[in-house]
């Protein structure tokens, strides 16, 4: 806008919200700048668009943004239709309030998340492109259990010798197999 500044619109992305399985869509938003640039696209646009000459399309910009000017410097405020509002605070800097578009275009969508167990797909390992089979078949790879049970076969074994052991020479030499004459 020659002499105002620049809106710009932009474009936020979708929000999703997967507790409610839903997707907001995304949203324009219209900023306003008080630098100006270079409006030969926006001219270009209206002559193609109008079917008009670039020379009218200019004298017609520059008439509409002479006469914002001068409805803020009158009133402060301007509203435009469909766009929103420029207002004028009390140190003369021009602020740009967005109208809000009709909730009709801004309804969320219902998105339930599939998952195809089966289907195969490439992924990015560290620097290496391998497929989720690949990658599932190397996670799922348990260790051999190895089977020690005979370990523990010979250790009581050996705790059970070792208590015969002490239990015949706790004796000192008695017999330990009936009735035995002490000396």
């Amino acid at each position: 806008m020659p002499g105002l500044g620049t809106l710009s619109v932009f474009i936020t992305g979708a929000k999703s919200d997967f507790t409610n399985k839903m997707i907001a869509p995304p949203t324009p938003v219209i900023q306003f700048v008080t630098n100006e640039t270079d409006a030969n696209g926006l001219l270009d646009y209206l002559s193609a668009t109008t079917g008009a000459s670039k020379y009218e399309v200019t004298e017609a910009l520059d008439y509409f943004c002479d006469t914002i000017k001068k409805e803020l410097t009158d009133y402060s405020t301007v509203k435009i239709n469909y766009i929103g509002t420029l207002i004028v605070d009390a140190s003369g800097k021009i602020n740009f309030k967005q109208e809000a578009l009709p909730a009709t275009f801004l309804q969320p969508v219902f998105a339930e998340r599939v998952i195809h167990p089966d289907a195969e797909h490439q992924i990015l390992v560290g620097d290496k492109e391998t497929t989720n089979t690949v990658m599932t078949d190397f996670f799922s790879e348990t260790p051999e259990v190895k089977n020690r049970w005979w370990i523990w076969a010979i250790i009581l074994g050996v705790i059970g010798l070792l208590t015969l052991i002490i239990y015949f020479t706790e004796l000192h030499g008695t017999s330990s197999f009936g009735n035995a004459i002490k000396i």
